[in-house]
């Protein structure tokens, strides 16, 4: 999956950190976390046996998977940790619905290295000088991948005391460690966590605050659970009921206790009681925590019950996958989106695009300020000269950017103005020249004379089976313009997308909804176009059409049969 999904994997964050390890050549950390260059390896590695662009992204996308499996596999063969090795997959799958689409998030692979702390602690790998080393390095990625994941390394050191007993020498240089280490990341915080950790002492924050005292407030953190983390739910039971089993009190308190810290320090911080990419990723150590007691606290079980709870975290995992993967769609249809936009401005020619939002904008578009790094990297991919980048009309404004910009520099994200020889020549490589707009275009001509030199059909490639009546869809379509002149985009020039419904031949309804053109058109472009279903079920045709408001109609006439049932 991670092969098939290498450019959905370039979601914001990770094409940010992605870009800037490839374009440096070297390690990109920010903010003191230093796990984030494990995740950098692969594609550095890549870069430097000079593989093309494809295989350095799809390497990188793998690379991910490496991380998590190699701890898998030191897990279960080197430290015989049965457990430890099945809490690093469930780990590495639930909660990563968002995540797995932006994957250089250090948070995660933090709290994969907290299990294998844990493990190394447990099994006693730590009374050579070497080993402790090991240990005590592990432990300084976890503490440093996160502010919240300190919570992981205290977790696993009293649950070790709880099994082990009190032990003097590594129970006490593990635990000085981490006040160590939490002092100097309070006191080495970055202006980005300065400006998280200010937020506990602002009125909005008193309002957070509040919400947990909020009952509307903790019935959106159930729906939330219930909706996004029903797999989480069923190990918090498990864990909660294997630790009352055993009446074990200090376990129970260890377990409660860090669940309540880990929620009351998020809500009571942000307001994140919905589900999206950020609160998810906030959510990653609560994830570890209710695994790390559902995994460990099962193998007190009998030898039956044990393999009962294997074959239901086989279960999860499997579903998790089939989830992550149909959670993408959006995503899938979004990289489609992009990289038809990025063909087109390549055969145009030029370096530097503005796109206006509005036509840019679909059910699935996602823009982010990430958006001019990924385009950077879908045009890369064909090779370095036809690399490019496509920012929209509002970052080319924020900030007054349009001020500073010239043929010389251009726009590598909205906060940020770079000059083209910052790009590496391995792999990028851009004209000097202005920006171009792709949505500028004029109307030049008559219907009449436009309408004969132009196509709109439906991508045959892209039909569904059949659509549901009363609700709407975005089929995809093909559009051709032969004409010398562009067919323009911007919304001031009033032409559209739009079709016709017939059924056996009879109209039913001739001005469907109407979708602005993505580009100014000459040539060929595929884009979607939203139309609203009949509430009949039944065969019918889809003739999509060109209407300019005040002048009139293309009127196209190539259609397309779609099946609408109840």
């Amino acid at each position: 999956m991670s092969v098939i999904l290498y450019k959905e994997r370039l979601f914001a964050d990770a094409s940010y950190y992605l870009f800037k390890a490839i374009n440096s050549g070297f390690f990109h950390v920010e903010h003191g976390r230093l796990v984030l260059g494990i995740s950098q390896l692969a594609p550095l590695l890549a870069s430097y046996l000079h593989f093309p662009m494809q295989w350095v992204l799809i390497i990188a996308s793998m690379g991910h998977e490496l991380f998590y499996y190699s701890i898998f596999l030191f897990l279960f063969y080197r430290l015989n940790d049965r457990r430890g090795a099945i809490a690093v997959l469930l780990i590495h799958l639930i909660g990563q619905l968002w995540l797995y689409y932006s994957p250089m998030l250090e948070i995660c692979y933090g709290a994969a290295l907290a299990v294998l702390f844990y493990a190394l602690l447990s099994k006693e790998k730590y009374k050579s000088d070497v080993s402790l080393v090991l240990l005590l390095l592990i432990q300084w990625f976890v503490m440093t991948s996160h502010p919240e994941n300190f919570i992981l390394i205290a977790v696993g050191i009293g649950y070790d005391y709880l099994k082990r007993g009190f032990q003097k020498n590594i129970h006490l240089t593990t635990f000085l460690f981490l006040c160590i280490g939490f002092l100097i990341e309070i006191s080495t915080f970055s202006a980005y966590e300065v400006g998280h950790a200010s937020q506990l002492m602002t009125n909005e924050t008193v309002g957070n605050f509040k919400n947990l005292f909020s009952i509307p407030y903790w019935r959106g953190i159930e729906e939330t659970a219930r909706n996004f983390y029903p797999d989480l739910l069923i190990l918090f039971f498990v864990a909660f009921y294997s630790i009352l089993k055993r009446h074990a009190i200090k376990e129970f308190i260890l377990f409660i206790g860090s669940v309540a810290l880990l929620l009351l320090m998020v809500h009571a911080t942000f307001a994140a009681n919905d589900f999206n990419r950020y609160n998810e990723s906030l959510h990653s150590p609560l994830v570890f925590i209710i695994v790390f007691f559902a995994v460990y606290e099962s193998f007190h079980w009998k030898k039956k019950h044990q393999m009962t709870f294997f074959v239901l975290c086989c279960g999860i995992a499997l579903l998790r996958v089939f989830w992550i993967y149909d959670y993408g769609k959006p995503l899938r249809l979004r990289m489609a989106q992009m990289d038809r936009l990025v063909d087109y401005a390549q055969n145009i020619g030029g370096s530097k695009f503005l796109i206006n939002s509005d036509n840019y904008h679909s059910d699935y578009t996602s823009i982010t300020w990430a958006n001019p790094i990924e385009t950077l990297f879908c045009s890369a991919i064909d090779g370095k000269e036809q690399s490019l980048s496509i920012a929209t009309e509002g970052e080319y404004k924020f900030n007054k950017n349009h001020k500073f910009l010239n043929d010389t520099n251009y726009i590598f994200r909205r906060f940020e103005i770079e000059p083209i020889d910052f790009l590496n020549g391995q792999y990028f490589v851009f004209e000097q020249g202005h920006y171009h707009y792709l949505n500028s275009a004029r109307l030049e001509g008559d219907i009449a004379t436009l309408s004969k030199n132009v196509s709109v059909k439906q991508d045959w490639r892209h039909v569904k089976e059949f659509y549901k009546t009363g609700d709407t869809a975005l089929i995809r379509l093909h559009l051709h313009n032969k004409n010398d002149v562009y067919l323009p985009s911007k919304e001031d020039q009033k032409l559209y997308l739009s079709y016709h419904l017939y059924q056996n031949d009879e109209l039913i309804e001739w001005n469907g909804i109407r979708t602005l053109l993505e580009v100014d058109l000459r040539g060929e472009y595929w884009q979607d176009m939203r139309i609203a279903l009949p509430e009949e079920a039944g065969l019918y045709q889809i003739v999509p059409d060109i209407v300019v408001d005040g002048k009139g109609w293309f009127n196209l006439t190539e259609g397309t049969e779609i099946a609408v049932i109840y």
